[in-house]
């Protein structure tokens, strides 16, 4: 099957013994956060030549190979995304929000102490939750201060609780 230059179904191996994570990233994006939930697939795609200045992000989520949301669409200004952490005892998070009013698209993952990781995917309106989609198994993730400051986003504003 040829998936270069397409969105399709592209597999990885998260690590050994685990599960592969299926993605809407293309043979030519970097896959900064993809997993598999319940339902479908969530994934924030990067351009090749994503930096500080340059490049772009991409929120796809959909079912393999028919994202049904692709965010933001090309010209949109990258302050559109937003990042933010979290510090926790025994652990911590980071999350990539997609602003588009009134809805915040939200790719998340952390780890704590007594209750190990969470991931996925929360959607709000007008700053509420609608839904909180959790990735069936660890997804793949860039998530986190040194991928941020690479990429060159700022932090979210608004606030947002771990679901």
């Amino acid at each position: 099957m040829k998936v270069a230059g397409i969105l399709g179904l592209l597999l990885f191996a998260a690590g050994s013994g685990q599960a592969a994570t299926s993605t809407h990233c293309t043979a030519n994006e970097r896959i900064v956060f993809s997993c598999a939930t319940d339902i479908k697939v969530v994934s924030v795609c990067a351009s090749g030549d994503l930096t500080q200045s340059g490049g772009s992000l991409s929120y796809r989520f959909g079912p393999v190979g028919r994202p049904e949301i692709s965010y933001p669409s090309s010209g949109t200004p990258r302050d559109v995304v937003k990042a933010g952490r979290w510090v926790f005892a025994g652990g911590g998070g980071a999350w990539l929000a997609f602003h588009r009013s009134p809805y915040r698209y939200i790719v998340y993952s952390a780890i704590g102490r007594g209750w190990h990781e969470r991931a996925g995917l929360a959607v709000e309106k007008d700053g509420r939750l609608l839904t909180n989609l959790r990735c069936r198994a660890m997804p793949i993730s860039e998530l986190g201060p040194d991928f941020f400051s690479s990429a060159g986003i700022s932090d979210d504003e608004a606030p947002f609780d771990l679901p």
